[in-house]
């Protein structure tokens, strides 16, 4: 009668535990097969979210180096078009926003972009999209960077902006500094972005379409009304001409090509015919 009870109770015990140790076999098992797949998933999504900032780099490679505080983590592209950091800063509602910032092979930054924030729509986050990031792209000095203007209404965020630009170009330089990065060629978007950057620092630019002058390839309205970015393609030269709200042509930057003194004049007269 006795053994009879025990076995009872026995009984279901080895079951639980052989259904348990099943179990976590298979389990097991499945991480194994799916685990490679996670893994490469996430790697992919990864290289994505970098490449948004840091588009002319192949792949990336995380670097194993001392981090500028406030810099989180580093990745270095695999082709030497330059790192991309990724950050943390207090937020206007005292959480934190975390973004990540592209430095191309020159030192310049190159992109900006949000991961994550608890900002209050249309106050905080504001200042937390591409058409205020823009000032920033070119820029290659931390002091430059430094001293842009913040948001009246956001001063928190854009101050939290303007640290990661910062702390970026700081491990930037510490990076460089240790082992340079070999620069690549740039794309005609990136040459662009940073002549217009060269001509109107802290600006952002918008793409106008309007009819264009013959040999005008490109018009961009300058922000804070202060003129007209003229993209000039004459005589195997490509060049923005700054146009400013008189009318007056200003300084060139070179895209493509060679300008010599003949065709400066001729370049900025193409760009101001744009406008008569």
């Amino acid at each position: 009668m006795a053994d009879s009870k025990r076995i009872t109770i026995v009984s279901p015990i080895i079951v639980l535990v052989s259904i348990a140790l099943v179990a976590s076999f298979l389990l097991a098992a499945v991480y194994q097969m799916t685990a490679p797949v996670i893994a490469q998933r996430e790697a992919e999504t990864k290289n994505a979210a970098l490449k948004v900032v840091l588009p002319d780099a192949s792949s990336f490679t995380k670097l194993d180096v001392e981090l500028v505080k406030g810099v989180t983590e580093v990745y270095q592209a695999d082709n030497g078009a330059g790192i991309v950091c990724s950050t943390n800063c207090k937020s206007e509602q005292g959480g934190e926003i975390a973004m990540m910032v592209g430095i191309n092979s020159l030192g310049q930054i190159n992109g900006i972009s949000v991961i994550s924030h608890n900002e209050t729509a249309g106050i905080g986050d504001k200042v937390l999209q591409d058409s205020y990031f823009e000032k920033y792209y070119g820029v290659t000095n931390e002091n430059d960077a430094q001293a842009m203007d913040v948001v009246s209404g956001a001063t928190k965020t854009s101050n939290c902006v303007k640290e990661t630009a910062v702390v970026a170009l700081q491990q930037y330089a510490a990076i460089n500094s240790a082992s340079p990065i070999v620069p690549t060629e740039q794309t005609y978007e990136q040459k662009l972005v940073n002549a217009i950057g060269k001509l109107f620092p802290g600006s952002s630019s918008t793409l106008l379409d309007t009819a264009l002058a013959p040999n005008v390839k490109e018009l961009y309205k300058i922000s804070n009304e202060q003129g007209y970015a003229v993209v000039v393609d004459y005589s195997d030269v490509i060049a923005v001409v700054a146009v400013d709200g008189t009318g007056a042509a200003g300084e060139v930057e070179v895209i493509e090509g060679e300008l010599t003194d003949a065709l400066l004049a001729e370049v900025k007269t193409i760009a101001l015919s744009q406008f008569n």
